[in-house]
């Protein structure tokens, strides 16, 4: 993500529906709701309407007030309705709410790679024309998250890359070399674990190494592309798995050994909290930890990722779109305001939020780059870094229709072999798994 909200308010009623956006699709063609050309384009002065936004991120505890009532005193005769829900619960809520063709929903945050599902089914607005001017503006790796068979269907609001954290003052107490924030230069995953152990024992650290999210896809695809593994989706209808290669096999055994080694934390740590509290030598996470680093009581510094020795380094990338319901009654003025966060002077949605995410712009992050935090030389490094890792080495997850079933199945074989299975039969037992799940689009 890619980063998920903490504080939401539960849709339990909806949620318990158990809706996921599986199973009930061919994958071919859309629904009724079928948006092949828009017949409407973003107007040059502004309606008066109310949009109905359903987003993973709270007005209050993830700072989106201040983007609200950023968007309502620009546009005044827009008002916005705001509901939470929690990502795990995103799925169902966006199924159960565009199912009922109601406008219920005028807005709602599409994950990137889920955009091909959600297109599939009819759930989305083809945004190809409206957007034709503003999508200029945006990455093309954004873009082309957001789109799917040649069109566009949502709009991003953010991306991401992800950087190595360290903890200077760890790292000096065991007389360990700092690596290196020049790409040319990044240490390798080999001797990041033998660093991370060397400071646990001499150092004080409680953990050596931690990834900010140690289960998910996104940041266990960098690991299984640099070994040589492809994203594990191949084919030309993206619904044949590829997750069982030698690769994806050594990528893992060496993600198996850190846990296995006590360098990382098997249990459900709170990652980032542990790194903040000064617990953790190294860490892997996106730039969302920068501002978080502010008045931590230690000197912490910034490194290019790792990749494994003699291999080409490969970075996550994407983040949040917005997509638009085909049903919704106010697409307009949805659109001024889909517009406004993606678009308007690099993206507005970046610009009032206070712990903004990274922009999908470069208008954007100029502005992201501007605040005090990248004035200090870790600052400094981070930028360096993100600007070209953005440029040269980062891969977005793949775009499938069936990618809700792919993250699904191989997190769980990520746990279980965090946990202790061995990485062949845990991607062998995923393997069966994705054929059977991705069977009903066939």
């Amino acid at each position: 993500m890619y980063r998920l909200a903490r504080h939401a308010t539960p849709v339990a009623a909806v949620a318990a529906l158990g809706l996921a956006l599986t199973g009930c699709s061919s994958g071919g063609g859309q629904s009724d709701a079928e948006s092949s050309s828009s017949d409407w384009s973003i107007p040059t002065s502004d309606p008066t309407a109310t949009i109905q936004v359903l987003s993973i991120l709270s007005l209050d505890s993830d700072g989106m007030q201040d983007v609200v009532d950023a968007f309502e005193k620009d546009h005044p005769s827009i008002t916005l309705e705001w509901e939470t829900v929690p990502f795990s619960d995103l799925n169902s809520v966006v199924d159960s709410r565009v199912s009922q063709k109601n406008g219920s929903v005028d807005v709602y945050w599409a994950d990137q790679p889920r955009i091909a599902s959600l297109a599939s089914r009819g759930y989305l607005e083809d945004l190809t024309g409206p957007f034709e001017a503003s999508s200029e503006t945006w990455d093309t790796t954004s873009k082309d998250a957001s789109s799917y068979d040649g069109k566009l269907w949502a709009v991003p609001i953010a991306t991401s890359s992800q950087l190595l954290f360290y903890n200077k003052d760890l790292l000096d107490a065991a007389g360990v070399e700092a690596p290196s924030a020049d790409p040319a230069q990044r240490i390798t995953w080999e001797q990041l674990s033998s660093d991370a152990a060397k400071v646990q024992k001499d150092g004080g650290a409680k953990w050596g190494f931690m990834f900010g999210q140690f289960d998910r896809y996104y940041q266990i695809q960098p690991l299984l592309m640099e070994m040589g593994g492809s994203t594990g989706v191949t084919g030309d209808d993206g619904l044949t798995g590829d997750v069982t290669s030698d690769a994806w096999v050594q990528a893992l055994d060496w993600y198996k050994s850190i846990f296995d080694d006590g360098i990382a934390p098997r249990g459900e740590e709170e990652m980032q909290d542990e790194f903040i509290a000064g617990n953790t030598a190294y860490i892997e996470q996106g730039t969302w930890l920068i501002d978080s680093l502010a008045d931590v009581p230690f000197n912490w510094g910034v490194a290019a990722n790792p990749t494994f020795e003699g291999k080409d380094a490969v970075t996550p990338t994407g983040s949040w779109s917005l997509g638009m319901s085909p049903y919704s009654d106010q697409k307009e003025a949805s659109a001024i305001f889909m517009d406004w966060m993606s678009s308007t002077d690099g993206g507005q949605y970046s610009v009032y939020r206070p712990s903004p995410e990274l922009p999908a712009t470069q208008e954007g992050r100029d502005t992201y780059f501007a605040r005090d935090v990248f004035a200090t030389e870790a600052g400094k490094d981070a930028k360096n870094i993100i600007d070209y890792e953005l440029a040269n080495t980062a891969v977005p997850r793949p775009s499938t229709i069936g990618y809700v079933e792919f993250e699904e199945v191989l997190n769980r074989a990520f746990a279980d072999v965090r946990n202790g299975t061995d990485p062949k039969s845990a991607l062998d037992n995923a393997a069966t798994q994705l054929d059977s799940a991705w069977a009903v689009y066939k």
